[in-house]
């Protein structure tokens, strides 16, 4: 089992309350925080979305406070699993290879584009059952083609964008499973209402995915987040 870092366990103390222990949640336990003022080098030389640090009183160095600027993305969209989870293999292979296949050339234009990091994995909750009811998978489009860029074939995938945002991140080391994301955006969420951070999606759990199959669990890195409510737009 990974080690968990104080500064973790402060944080979902505080979060969760006291009965939650390090011990008691091998969902929580591979996360440390140690290492997030260097990340790892997680886009490996291919395009990844900008963004500032930004700075906000009250938020532990834990959280990452990014200011992201606008963003191009494809984006397709399943039901989730039968267990409610986003991250399953049958789905998200699924939505993988609708958009992988828009990178290799099945685009309006033919156009071979060099694939984007990370896949984002976004999941809507029902704010009354807490159950996923819906899953979007999303890749980045190059700044590059943000003038031009070609549409896709499929029906199934949608050009949009999102408008410029805060996103409040915490890093996940190990491998990642859905119903451990929901558990992290909710004590992340109740951890914000709590030092009065208003504006945040109540019901979007956003998950970026750096690493994919075949890498080791000990080698996985990925993030959690919850943003600022703007408007998600199509074209």
């Amino acid at each position: 089992m990974a080690h968990v870092s104080r500064m973790l366990v402060i944080f979902f103390v505080s979060v969760l309350g006291s009965s939650w222990s390090s011990a008691g949640d091998p969902e929580i336990d591979l996360i440390d925080f140690d290492n997030t003022a260097a990340l790892p080098d997680v886009c490996k030389g291919k395009s990844c979305p900008k963004y500032e640090i930004g700075k906000q009183a009250d938020i532990p160095g834990a959280i990452s406070v990014r200011d992201y600027s606008e963003i191009y993305w494809i984006s397709t969209s399943s039901y989730p699993s039968s267990d409610g989870s986003c991250l399953s293999g049958d789905v998200m292979k699924m939505m993988y290879a609708e958009l992988y296949n828009f990178f290799k050339g099945v685009n309006t234009m033919g156009l071979l584009i060099d694939r984007t990091v990370p896949v984002r994995i976004i999941g809507r909750l029902d704010e009354e059952s807490g159950n996923t009811t819906y899953c979007h998978a999303m890749f980045y489009i190059p700044e590059m083609y943000y003038q031009n860029a070609p549409s896709p074939l499929s029906v199934n995938i949608f050009v949009g964008y999102n408008y410029a945002k805060r996103c409040y991140v915490i890093s996940v080391n190990g491998n990642s499973n859905w119903k451990r994301c929901v558990k992290l955006f909710r004590a992340l969420k109740k951890f914000l209402v709590k030092k009065n951070v208003g504006g945040i999606t109540s019901s979007e759990v956003i998950v970026d995915l750096y690493t994919g199959y075949g890498v080791p669990n000990s080698k996985k890195y990925s993030e959690v987040m919850i943003c600022s409510t703007s408007d998600f737009g199509f074209y």
